[in-house]
């Protein structure tokens, strides 16, 4: 006999995805490292229930981790105004930040009240620690160097390559790789300093390996398209095609995407990548990110726009300002027509030739 629809019906299990299951997705994922997915995850969780104090407590963190500081505490700041003043942890977090910030008075505070309202707390010895150096007359010089934010091995890794010390990438990236054998991506970034070494057999070995797992390596991917054009591999169009075609979801498979596109030749391409990221909030942008997209502007005949960021670039990395003063220097004295070489890409004093 058949089942009325009604019947049927009833045997339809719900199943609701409140905020407390994002903001568990969210956890796991930073827990993995994936600080761009659990963003997403805790906004996703915040979205359901944007009164609970617990998720956006932990977007601030994960900001902070990502050094966006002021984002970070516009987050913890909220929580303790807005939702629940009793969470002390949040003055803890906002001190940090606003020690990394450079303003010390407004962490001194921050750190204060958080002793104040939990003295036996977690983070106590740290923050009594802090607070030691905030009083200190000398403070400037205890704290020098000491609120450089913490850079993952990828992080590192990868700006060696960025700015040319690509025998150093490849030293970190097998020292990485000897404890910590399964990470892929690092794997791919032994692959680029290789390429930048002209050992491109063992860089195509590498990345072919890891194009046959079970999900290819998008970093990979990338990668192959460029030793390919280095090479004058006869697939090499097929494989610049397929970046065109490249849809990525993730911001850091973005960035090297407009990577791959500029080494290709396809410029204009590559500059709506830089473009797309530049409005990217979540998106940590470093003094190489900024004068790629510099070189990838003047590619495209918008020498306005590469001068902005080139000063911009001067302004955060000071103890590297020669760079950006040099390509400020070429940029005013090129003339009209005039494009930068493919060489410059990488960061570091261009090399003129006569």
């Amino acid at each position: 006999m058949r089942e009325s629809k009604s019947n049927k019906r009833g045997n339809v299990v719900s199943f609701t995805q409140d905020g407390s299951f994002f903001y568990k997705k969210g956890v796991e994922a930073y827990q993995n490292d994936e600080l761009e997915q659990s963003i997403d995850y805790i906004k996703r969780a915040i979205e359901i229930e944007p009164d609970e104090p617990v998720f956006l407590c932990q977007l601030g963190i994960i900001y902070g981790d990502l050094r966006y500081y002021e984002e970070a505490n516009e987050c913890l700041e909220k929580v303790v105004s807005e939702l629940d003043e009793s969470m002390a942890e949040c003055y803890y977090f906002m001190a940090n930040n606003y020690a990394h910030l450079l303003k010390f008075d407004v962490a001194k505070v921050r750190v204060q009240k958080y002793l104040e309202l939990d003295p036996e707390g977690e983070f106590a010895p740290d923050a009594e620690s802090l607070l030691e150096i905030f009083l200190d007359p000398g403070r400037d010089k205890l704290l020098d160097g000491m609120m450089l934010p913490y850079r993952k091995p990828a992080d590192i890794i990868v700006d060696h390559i960025n700015r040319g010390k690509f025998e150093l990438a490849e030293e970190d990236a097998k020292e990485h790789l000897g404890e910590n054998p399964t990470d892929w991506d690092i794997y791919a970034y032994l692959a680029e300093s290789l390429m930048y070494q002209n050992r491109l057999e063992e860089a195509k070995k590498i990345l072919q390996d890891l194009l046959i797992k079970e999900e290819p390596n998008f970093l990979a991917q990338c990668l192959m398209a460029k030793l390919f054009v280095m090479e004058g591999n006869p697939d090499k169009e097929i494989w610049r095609n397929n970046l065109k075609n490249l849809r990525p979801m993730k911001d850091w498979h973005c960035y090297y995407l407009a990577k791959a596109l500029f080494f290709v030749g396809e410029y204009s391409r590559a500059y709506k990548w830089y473009k797309k990221l530049y409005q990217a909030s979540d998106f940590y942008k470093t003094p190489p990110y900024f004068h790629q997209m510099a070189i990838a502007a003047w590619k495209n005949g918008n020498k306005k726009k590469a001068k902005e960021l080139w000063e911009k670039t001067r302004t955060i990395d000071q103890e590297n300002e020669q760079i950006s003063n040099e390509y400020l220097k070429v940029l005013s004295s090129a003339g009209d027509g005039v494009i930068p070489e493919d060489r410059w890409f990488i960061y570091s004093v261009p090399t003129l030739v006569e």
